[in-house]
């Protein structure tokens, strides 16, 4: 599939450049997850990549990125090229996405090996403690830590870390519900 022919919005496009830190930033509607999954996907049909999908709390599969990146596979029509496990997500070029919470598997994290993109989604919770961890564990060169959240408090160790003192080479782009063009029109009233 061609990446001219997927819709997204504008202000998403840079995911597609190099940056070692990729934010997605803003309130609830805004695309923020929809566009890192299918890009994300994207990539991983152009060349082999090794993505960890992680947040700071996840106990399940289920509490993870996992449907929302099988739902994108479809929308996409992609499905004759992906594997979907009961654990982990994998293409035909060898791509492989895996899911894993930080909070409780520290130990597993810091093992980690070849990972060429991090998801870090519903990042406003995670931890200083989890970020000392994880920034330093994706050191693959060209390696990439993306980021997608709702910001509770500026005091938050997310936003301080990459809304308040942005570290560089990093793309950060804020986004609401008025930069989907796809909402609702019932979301579109409740949230005028």
């Amino acid at each position: 599939m061609a990446i001219s022919n997927v819709q997204l919005i504008s202000k998403v496009r840079p995911l597609f450049d190099p940056y070692r830190y990729k934010v997605l930033w803003g309130g609830r509607g805004g695309l923020k997850s929809w566009s890192i999954a299918k890009v994300l996907l994207l990539i991983s049909m152009q060349r082999p990549i090794r993505v960890l999908c992680t947040r700071e709390f996840q106990n399940s599969i289920k509490e993870s990125v996992f449907k929302l990146l099988e739902d994108q596979i479809e929308q996409l029509g992609m499905t004759s090229s992906f594997r979907i496990t009961n654990s982990e997500i994998t293409n035909v070029i060898g791509s492989q996405f895996i899911f894993t919470g930080l909070h409780n598997n520290v130990t597993k994290i810091k093992s980690m090996e070849g990972i060429d993109i991090v998801w870090c989604e519903e990042a406003e919770t995670i931890s200083e403690y989890s970020w000392s961890i994880l920034i330093p564990t994706i050191r693959k060169p060209g390696s990439e830590i993306w980021i997608s959240f709702n910001p509770f408090q500026e005091e938050d160790p997310t936003y301080q870390r990459f809304i308040a003192n942005t570290p560089p080479n990093s793309f950060v782009q804020k986004l609401s519900w008025a930069d989907n063009p796809w909402l609702s029109p019932e979301v579109y009233r409740d949230w005028e």
